[in-house]
């Protein structure tokens, strides 16, 4: 009985119950780190490894891949911090959070595929640089370095890294694997590797480029009318990915009161997770029907 009076008379933050709890919740984080913490290593320098691919070698900048996971942690912080005074949540935070974990990435890959779609517009117009090169008695090496010094960009800094590889001691064929793994795209690995091909078994170079020109014109001509064909359905997707926050923003001016709970109440953090997990699949699902490889 004195022993009851005694815990009883414990301010509640010395409570047996509420120190095992802080012991367990103590324990559950530390397994948590300890469990987390080689995962999320193995996480970020796969992530430095894809963007000093995409950085070094696509976009031929030298920008430092541990400098980009600097930025996308600041970015976590303040997307984290403002989604705490918005919402007051720990729900928020986490959501915050794990927008700023995959708007960098995707700003990255935003920027690859933009310039990786100016190179493959730009290539029919190299390939006819080249052949007008053979033809006016130059040699391969020559005719690729015309394209290098009068080409427009990003094609040129491509040819000029090429033809500076071949010059410093690379052979001709591996310059050009090179620039197809580095590049990405299939139509320069078509050209790449009918070079290749003529210079094991020779031919006409000008009329072998020709073909190689008019069969690159022709995919670019087909992957465009797929991309017309494909449109409406890239804008459904577009559009099933915002409309619910134009759907919340629209019930927020009808009822506040009703929407503020859905951050606040538990089910009404279940009904967001729902919204949430839905909408991604049926995103997802969108763009797989949409994808066409030709």
């Amino acid at each position: 009985m004195m022993g009851l009076l005694a815990a009883s008379a414990l301010p509640a933050h010395f409570q047996p119950a509420t120190i095992l709890g802080s012991i367990i919740i103590l324990g559950l984080t530390a397994a948590m780190v300890y469990l987390g913490a080689r995962p999320l290593r193995d996480f970020i320098l796969e992530r430095e490894r894809q963007y000093d691919l995409i950085f070094r070698r696509a976009l031929l900048m030298n920008i430092s891949p541990r400098s980009v996971t600097v930025v996308t942690a600041l970015v976590i912080a303040v997307l984290g911090f403002m989604g705490y005074a918005v919402a007051k949540h720990v729900a928020a935070v986490l959501a915050a959070g794990a927008v700023g974990v995959f708007v960098p990435h995707a700003l990255i890959l935003h920027l690859r595929r933009r310039r990786l779609r100016r190179l493959e517009e730009q290539l029919v117009g190299a390939v006819q640089t080249i052949a007008s090169g053979v033809r006016a008695g130059l040699n391969l090496v020559q005719s690729l370095t015309l394209v290098a010094r009068d080409g427009p960009n990003p094609i040129r800094q491509e040819f000029a890294h090429l033809t500076r590889e071949y010059e410093y001691g690379v052979s001709l064929d591996e310059a050009m694997a090179n620039a197809a793994n580095r590049i990405g795209s299939s139509d320069f690995r078509l050209l790449f590797s009918a070079l290749h091909t003529h210079r094991e078994r020779g031919g006409d170079l000008g009329e072998t480029l020709d073909r190689i020109a008019e069969s690159i014109r022709e995919i670019q001509r087909l992957e465009k009318r797929v991309q017309t064909l494909t449109a409406q359905g890239r804008a459904t997707a577009r559009w099933l990915g915002i409309m619910p926050l134009v759907v919340g923003g629209i019930l927020y001016v009808i009822d506040p009161d009703a929407v503020l709970k859905l951050f606040t109440e538990p089910a009404g953090h279940l009904i967001i997770a729902i919204i949430v997990v839905l909408t991604f699949l049926g995103f997802l699902w969108i763009r797989k029907v949409v994808s066409i490889d030709i």
